[in-house]
């Protein structure tokens, strides 16, 4: 008989244990990787929403009043401005 196999049924209760443990323990970390990638899709659409809202308040507002109303610097506002196709002239 090889050494490869538990020889006694308690070596084989052991092991199967270890072995539903794995398995319960592997499922376990499948399903918070799902909820992990379903929470970074939430995400990255509530900052494109952001985004969107942030650029909409630029264009009302300007960059310098959208920076000192929402306390975002004016650097990254005209970035997303130019990005979602604001003109120069509509950044101030």
């Amino acid at each position: 008989m090889s050494d490869a196999y538990p020889v006694n049924e308690t070596a084989r209760e052991r092991l199967r244990a270890a072995q539903k443990s794995e398995s319960d323990a592997l499922r376990a970390v499948s399903a918070a990787e799902r909820l992990r990638d379903k929470a970074r899709d939430r995400l990255e659409l509530a900052e494109a929403a952001l985004s969107r809202a942030q650029v909409a308040l630029v264009n009302v507002s300007g960059v310098r009043r959208t920076e000192r109303l929402i306390g975002e610097s004016a650097t990254a506002l005209r970035q997303k401005a130019r990005e979602a196709g604001l003109k120069p002239s509509q950044l101030e």
